[in-house]
């Protein structure tokens, strides 16, 4: 009977697309059809003869449906509720249920039966639509140009405070919903633009024509009141129009002003090999040499009505900021400044800074000199930061290398840095400073093609700042690498060749490299050498320092931790558990009738199934867990965070192991493992106390028969046998 009426279920619910669960009166689960296995992630023989708990996130909400079962004829069957599920592969997920009471030819409560709809994808798809909602809003105030948006009819859609505070005139004509020609038109009526000589129809003919080709293109727009916009319109992929106004009003100023600027000053200024440049109060260019514009990388007209130290790294700006502030008050202003230039030159520089003041004593702008110091400045700072990252004790050997890599790539206004080991033909990278990791360390190159060929071959170092134009040029390395620019010298180790140390760049240098850059280049060398000597002496006595303690802590035999080393790994785990109270576990082993095997076969039989358990057991660990031996064939393990449940699970698994694993063919006994468990506990001050109860447990698995896992759970003869 029961059989057909399951089969008449399958056959009423099984192909449906809603998820069906039926139960009977004492919440068992007699019925589910595929859809709510699909939702539930776990098997038809898994749900069927169980109850629906373990799928309840909230065990209050399983409590909470059992009334239906007490109230079958409640209104509570006329409504749905929202479920978050546990599914039985761990992932959750909200489903919307509802339910019906099932009853007998007595009218008695059979069951009920639920239907289930999944509503995790429409919960991500309206938190989704609400962030979407929420960024646009962020992104709207948070724009400084006014923004509009309108639809394919042309009518406003959406646009930010700014877009109305432009054009104040028309804001009451500036609703979602009204189109575009006629908030024009409202404006027009109000004098909100400057038609120029066109009249009021002729303007917004053109306007619109503008406004309805949308090409992204920029124009200036001329307001009644005298402001300038810069208005830029676009196709939305909808058909609408998107479009930005910009306030350009001061801009349009300032460019008056530095080209009547320009006009008087740049015939004399050009001549000047400096930079001359002049600011205005908010420290706007009005006026750039051609030396400057060379400097900074950009025309005039680019740069003027631009703050030009914008265009320098954070904290540059800072220090020409601090002199600005300083010659605004009318003082004049001079002081040494490194710069990097958009031209990619960083350059050492001398920055005069003088207020031009008006006739009632303000000052109105500031004139500023920059002259190149960089030869001497250079060499002054490379060899003092030199010295002070060789005598710090604050740096690796390799740190210290990567700071010479780096101070040499700045010093010499390249971007590669690299120190070589050369062993024969061969050339390998053994430290890189590149930007964009062109150059990697463990590469290697046949020596013929590097221009460190030359280099050894010149005994000392070499440079050219234009390869092309040298003997570099007929060298396989300028075909092969492209480089234009080269510095190197040879590195020596205890006086034996050990590579080179070079800087190099596919760009020509802009300055040819001196004297000073050829002594730069040998320090760096000698410094070099000098530290992988060092690091090489000091690499051995930490080699001999590891062996040492591996020797002291590793047991010979099977390659694990003797019981010193265990002892000491065991108690650090036992603080470790006095201070965040993560559970772990203490597992005493002990292999069964050893002594039989040595007797039988021998001492080395017995030490192959030492090893061979070692082995075993150490390979299903995690790499967190502590194993050693203890004893003969005494062994004992540390289950890090692992409660008693879960550790009588691995040790079960383990004793089967061992059975199937660990076992020789000249043996004829069948190998097996007794294993103690105890769990660590509050009043486990030290190890010693755990461990006697992982003994106690043992000593019981072994007098009542071996081969088990007893677990400790109180005193000695309350244990637990798995």
């Amino acid at each position: 009977m029961a059989e057909s009426i399951i089969l008449d279920l399958e056959r009423s619910f099984g192909s449906l697309n809603e998820c069906v669960l039926i139960t009977n009166a004492e919440r068992t689960i007699v019925f589910v059809n595929d859809a709510m296995v699909d939702l539930l992630r776990e098997s038809k023989d898994k749900l069927v003869g169980s109850t629906t708990e373990r799928f309840f996130a909230d065990a209050s909400q399983f409590a909470a449906m059992g009334e239906l079962y007490k109230t079958p004829s409640d209104q509570r069957h006329r409504k749905s509720y929202e479920l978050e599920l546990v599914r039985g592969d761990g992932s959750r997920t909200i489903a919307e249920v509802v339910s019906a009471p099932l009853f007998d030819s007595k009218h008695s409560l059979e069951g009920l039966l639920f239907i289930a709809r999944d509503q995790s994808e429409r919960k991500a798809l309206e938190s989704k639509l609400s962030d979407i909602a929420l960024t646009l809003e962020d992104a709207l105030d948070a724009i400084t140009e006014g923004f509009a948006i309108y639809d394919s009819e042309d009518r406003l859609i959406i646009c930010n405070d700014q877009y109305r505070e432009i054009y104040a005139h028309s804001a009451p004509a500036i609703f979602p919903g009204n189109r575009f020609e006629d908030i024009l038109r409202f404006g027009l009526n109000r004098n909100q633009y400057d038609t120029g000589n066109l009249s009021n129809d002729e303007w917004l003919e053109e306007r619109m024509a503008r406004h309805l080709a949308a090409d992204g293109s920029v124009v200036e727009q001329n307001l009644g009141d005298g402001r300038w916009l810069r208005v830029s319109e676009t196709r939305t992929t909808s058909g609408g129009i998107a479009g930005i106004r910009a306030d350009i009003t001061e801009l349009k100023k300032a460019r008056a002003q530095a080209e009547n600027a320009y006009r008087n000053l740049s015939l004399m200024a050009d001549n000047i090999t400096a930079s001359v440049t002049e600011v205005d109060v908010d420290g706007n260019c009005v006026f750039v040499n051609k030396t400057g514009c060379e400097w900074f990388a950009e025309k005039p007209e680019t740069l003027i009505g631009t703050r030009l130290r914008d265009r320098l790294p954070w904290k540059e700006r800072e220090q020409v900021r601090a002199a600005f502030d300083q010659a605004l008050r009318g003082e004049k202003v001079s002081a040494e400044v490194s710069f990097h230039f958009p031209d990619g030159v960083h350059r050492e520089c001398l920055m005069s800074c003088n207020p031009r003041v008006a006739e009632d004593g303000t000052v109105e702008g500031i004139v500023v000199l920059i002259s190149d110091i960089t030869d001497r400045k250079k060499t002054e700072r490379t060899l003092a930061e030199l010295y002070a990252i060789t005598s710090t004790r604050e740096l690796s050997h390799d740190d210290k290398i990567a700071e010479i890599l780096r101070l040499g790539t700045e010093h010499f206004d390249l971007p590669f840095g690299i120190i070589s080991h050369v062993i024969d033909d061969h050339y390998t990278i053994t430290h890189a400073h590149s930007p964009g990791e062109e150059f990697v360390p463990g590469t290697s190159f046949p020596l013929e093609n590097t221009y460190c060929r030359l280099t050894l071959d010149a005994d000392g170092p070499l440079a050219t700042a234009k390869a092309g134009e040298s003997e570099f040029a007929r060298h396989p390395c300028y075909e092969i690498f492209a480089l234009e620019t080269y510095i190197g010298a040879p590195l020596l180790v205890d006086g034996v060749v050990h590579g080179t140390i070079n800087f190099t760049s596919p760009d020509t240098r802009k300055r040819p490299f001196s004297p000073a850059d050829i002594q730069i280049v040998r320090q760096f060398a000698d410094w070099v050498g000098h530290e992988i000597a060092r690091q090489r002496d000091h690499q051995a006595l930490m080699d001999a320092k590891i062996n040492l303690e591996r020797v002291a802590s590793i047991d010979d035999l099977t390659q694990i931790l003797n019981r010193r080393a265990f002892l000491e790994r065991a108690n650090t785990e036992i603080q470790r558990f006095r201070r965040t109270k993560q559970p772990f576990t203490a597992v005493m082993m002990d292999i069964d009738k050893f002594k039989q095997i040595n007797d039988l076969h021998g001492h080395a039989a017995g030490d192959e199934i030492l090893k061979l358990f070692a082995n075993v057991v150490g390979g299903a660990l995690r790499a967190v867990d502590v194993f050693g031996r203890v004893g003969g064939e005494e062994f004992c393990m540390i289950l890090h965070n692992t409660s008693m449940e879960d550790a009588m699970l691995v040790c079960e698994r383990l004793r089967v192991r061992i059975m199937e694993e660990c076992q020789l063919d000249r043996v004829e006994q069948t190998v097996t493992c007794s294993l103690g468990l105890a769990a660590a506990a509050r009043e486990d001050v030290e190890f010693s106390t755990l461990m006697q109860k992982a003994d106690t447990a043992l000593y019981e698995a072994k007098s009542t028969g071996r081969n088990k896992c007893v677990a400790y759970v109180g005193e000695p003869e309350k244990v637990s046998v798995f």
